[in-house]
């Protein structure tokens, strides 16, 4: 459910392909299982709820990758991540709701939204994108951060991670791990059935 494109009030239909896909897989955050539906995501319907024949909302709409591929958090994080939130609010513990130490927490990004190439989703994309490039595995970039490190070293939506340094990139874990140990990347991507290396540097934020 949600307003696909301004159009307001709009439902789409689906079913849930897999209950329990793996954060490591997707590149997100790391503590959720996400469900992944081949209801059809627009812009609009990113943040809508994902609901059941019964009409009990079971998921909040987050991520389209191509039409027949989408992933929605799970209800019960959401339900959570709200409770622990009204807790935060109540007592205004910050630095303990963010687990921060004052001046010492530094995390590198490069500012991209991925997605672990398994067996089974690279049949599903074969399968809707024509052009698809002939990889056994791989991360997917799935959405990029204007002017982040990703953007201004090249990287594009579509781009498939197959290596960086050198070394194999199999999962969005390794991508994450480059880049908490390196201070310059050399990526390895498939770029419309084309292999290209970009250089990119991570950025720390604190």
């Amino acid at each position: 459910m949600g307003c696909p494109l301004a159009l307001s009030n709009t439902v789409t239909a689906g079913i849930v392909s897999a209950p329990q896909r793996k954060s490591s897989e997707l590149g997100l955050n790391k503590d959720i299982d996400y469900i992944q539906t081949d209801a059809v995501i627009d812009f609009g319907n990113s943040g809508g709820p994902l609901v059941n024949l019964d009409g009990e909302v079971v998921g909040i709409n987050t991520m389209k990758v191509t039409a027949g591929i989408s992933f929605a958090i799970p209800i019960d994080y959401a339900k959570t991540f709200l409770k622990r939130a009204d807790e935060f609010v109540a007592k205004k513990e910050k630095r303990k709701w963010f687990n921060l130490k004052s001046g010492k927490a530094k995390n590198k990004y490069i500012g991209i939204t991925m997605l672990t190439l398994r067996p089974d989703i690279i049949t599903q994309l074969k399968q809707r994108i024509s052009n698809f490039p002939n990889t056994q595995g791989g991360v997917l970039v799935h959405a990029i951060t204007v002017g982040s490190p990703a953007y201004n070293g090249g990287l594009e939506p579509g781009d498939i991670i197959i290596k960086i340094n050198g070394s194999e990139v199999k999962s969005a874990t390794d991508v994450y791990n480059a880049v908490d140990n390196s201070d310059s990347l050399s990526i390895t991507i498939l770029r419309n059935k084309r292999t290209l290396t970009l250089t990119v540097i991570p950025e720390i934020v604190q």
